[in-house]
């Protein structure tokens, strides 16, 4: 299984070398930084000697140097450094979406977009800062003291180093005491965003809805306390994280007033020069500014580390469904399909609290055994909740289902490989989404093979093309997001067309026609038995006039069986539960 960490380390098996030096040239960068103050005090013990001028100005050249090349490394290194964790973002966001594309619907009913995305987005900028900002300031660190503490001890001695390096060991072992609740804190502010992003996804998603119904302010009020959530969460964080600057300052404080104090007396004593008094007092500064900045460098690894948790949640998950009993070269050539004893029933998601909470779901399909001819058209209708829509995405394979239940051209649909057969099929679903591209984008679906005469004679199949060419910029119009400016009907028939031009060997409409008057419905299925030739139709619908279009209709009932199957003038003659639904439909 790839998790976060090996997409990490498979980025930088390829790119270490940029990374690897952008960290040599921390080092060396630091390295320039650290040796000022030492050049500083070389120049002030030589100040009272004027035949030591040569000196002094060797020392103040040496000083400008170390801080342009300073500069100059800390400019490449940010460069090579930044860059570096940049393409590893943009490696690993390529990989999530990857597998976010890979995963079949179960996974998307355990996690809302507002999550993924945060995740996608946010959590992956969080492990991104992690290798930039937060590795290099541990070295930065790290070199500061190893030079500063070598210094010291050349300046002051052992006694006086060690009382400057004192507090480094105590602050450290506080850090690694609260580390794991920084994390935690962390984790818990990432899960309160996503909240808040799937918040504000949902709403501008149904933005319609809830100006229809005026419930602005209460959609707002909602917003407002999962904001307050996520506003508990950061000052839970920032009660935490609080302390740690100041008690570094204040330790640091300390250490420089004692030396100060003792300093001056060996000063004095003239155990030391004033220039080693200076340079030390240099080091101490030095030395207290990445210290400094260890709360913000602990809060960017530890949200790093969180965030690598919450991607690894994703990561772990597998498509349920997969080839693993493809057979090489096996595909969709007539459409013949037979359903033979499907029962389904949908997966558990959520795992349930006790043993005792553990109930099998209930069926949603029973015994479904039928079968349909190649080029033969079948309408299946049924009552709400009769299993109609379950049984189109069991076909497309959107949900497992075992072997034996279900044939296309005499091979079992799981030997043929997914991706083989969802192109065999031109699928329209019962939510007709649009892209906000043009509407030749939304029908050629960028594929370059399909010509524009292809996207015309499929809009033309399903009474489209006339609509189109209505518009100032004909199929150069935008749609808009989710398609807003077409009509319902409009956007159901640039569905269908999508579906039509590649020309597939099964056509499955998923009550897509909902959205039209029965006279242009008339037209847009006589229409595609024309367009289709041979293809083998599907359509689920509730509306008995598109049924009686199909060469069979199937009925099921409300516990998901086959309560009717024949032709329209059988099932009339029969007077069972189509024939109802006809009586029922026409006032009769």
């Amino acid at each position: 299984m790839q998790t976060t960490k090996s997409y990490i380390l498979s980025y930088l098996s390829k790119q270490w070398f940029r990374y690897v030096l952008g960290l040599v040239l921390v080092f060396a960068a630091t390295y320039f930084t650290a040796s000022i103050p030492r050049l500083l005090g070389v120049a002030i013990d030589y100040l009272g000697e004027p035949a030591k001028a040569s000196v002094i100005l060797r020392a103040a050249w040496n000083i400008g140097i170390a801080a342009f090349l300073a500069f100059a490394l800390r400019f490449v290194w940010r460069f090579l450094i930044f860059g570096f964790t940049r393409g590893a973002e943009t490696f690993i966001r390529a990989r999530i979406f990857e597998h976010l594309e890979s995963l079949s619907a179960d996974f998307y009913i355990k996690f809302n977009t507002g999550d993924i995305i945060t995740r996608a987005i946010s959590d992956v900028m969080a492990i991104r800062r992690m290798f930039g900002f937060g590795f290099v300031a541990v070295l930065d660190a790290a070199t500061i003291f190893i030079i500063s503490g070598i210094s010291m001890f050349a300046a002051a001695g052992v006694g006086m180093s060690l009382v400057a390096l004192l507090p480094a060991p105590f602050l450290m072992f506080f850090i690694m005491r609260i580390r794991r609740k920084l994390r935690r804190r962390q984790y818990e502010i990432r899960e309160a965003s996503s909240n808040l992003a799937s918040k504000v996804q949902e709403n501008i998603t149904g933005i319609r809805v809830i100006k229809t119904y005026a419930q602005e302010n209460s959609e707002t009020r909602n917003f407002m306390d999962l904001s307050r959530i996520r506003w508990d969460k950061e000052m839970a964080l920032v009660r935490l994280s609080a302390s740690i600057s100041p008690l570094i300052q204040i330790a640091f404080a300390l250490v420089f007033a004692i030396f100060i104090i003792f300093g001056s007396r060996m000063v004095a004593a003239g155990t030391m020069s004033v220039g080693d008094f200076t340079a030390f007092n240099g080091y101490i500064v030095l030395m207290a500014m990445p210290i400094a900045n260890i709360g913000r460098v602990v809060e960017v690894w530890q949200t790093g580390f969180s965030s690598v948790d919450r991607m690894d949640e994703i990561f772990k998950f597998r498509p349920s469904v997969t080839d693993d009993f493809a057979e090489e070269g096996t595909s969709v050539t007539n459409g013949a399909i037979a359903f033979t004893g499907l029962n389904f029933a949908y997966p558990i998601i959520a795992e349930p609290a006790t043993d005792a909470d553990f109930a099998p779901p209930p069926p949603v399909l029973r015994d479904i055994s039928f079968s349909i001819a190649a080029g033969e058209t079948i309408a299946i209708t049924g009552p709400i909740g009769s299993g109609k829509t379950t049984l189109a995405n069991i076909f497309l394979r959107q949900w497992k289902i075992p072997q034996g239940m279900i044939n296309v051209d005499g091979n079992d649909i799981n030997s043929i490989p997914v991706k083989t057969l969802r192109k065999s099929i031109g699928y329209v679903p019962q939510d007709s989404l649009l892209f906000s591209e043009t509407i030749m984008d939304n029908i050629r679906f960028y594929d370059t093979s399909i010509t524009d005469e292809d996207v015309f004679a499929a809009a033309k199949a399903v009474s489209i093309h006339d609509n189109i060419m209505a518009f100032p910029e004909g199929y150069n119009t935008i749609v808009g997001e989710r398609g807003m400016t077409l009509s319902g009907g409009q956007k159901q028939r640039v569905s269908i067309a999508r579906a039509l031009v590649r020309k597939p060997k099964i056509l499955l409409l998923d009550d897509c026609l909902s959205a039209v008057d029965a006279e242009t419905e008339h037209a847009i299925i006589s229409g595609l038995r024309q367009y289709m030739d041979n293809a083998t139709g599907i359509i689920i619908t509730h509306r008995v006039a598109a049924a009686a279009l199909a060469d069979r209709i199937l009925v099921l009932n409300e516990s998901g069986q086959i309560a009717e199957l024949g032709t329209y003038t059988e099932l009339m003659a029969k007077k069972g539960d189509f024939y109802k639904l006809v009586q029922l439909q026409s006032g009769e």
